[in-house]
């Protein structure tokens, strides 16, 4: 399997926070298939990966290295999906509200992300 594809799954992972098991039971596979994928030493069939893009909220051309992550990506993600198609109905006040929200739920991520780099310092 491409080296590609596998540092992606594990990339992807990593970043919504997931353990291996947690991408298992999200994509309907075992652990050891996702140790597995993620070390090279298996490859995935179509199915799975199809499975595995689901779970990771990104398309298989990510996944095999064909495109970067992009608005298609954000789009597989069920919650944004939805919350996105409900935007279009919002005043444009609750719009700026929600934009509001975004920024104070970023800036607090940062200091989160801030708070940890110094705690493992």
């Amino acid at each position: 399997m491409s080296e590609k594809v596998t540092s992606r799954i594990k990339k992807r992972r990593r970043e919504l926070k997931m353990t291996q098991t947690e991408l298992a039971k999200e994509a309907n596979l075992t652990p050891a298939a996702i140790s597995q994928f993620e070390s090279g030493s298996r490859k995935p069939s179509f199915k799975t990966l199809s499975n595995l893009s689901d779970a990771l909220k990104v398309s298989t051309d990510y996944l095999l290295g064909k495109k970067d992550l992009g608005f298609e990506d954000l789009l597989a993600d069920p919650a944004v999906s939805v919350m996105l198609r409900g935007m279009m109905t919002l005043t444009e006040k609750n719009k700026e509200t929600l934009v509001e929200m975004y920024k104070f739920l970023k800036a607090q991520e940062q200091a989160t992300s801030s708070e940890s780099f110094v705690d493992a310092e």
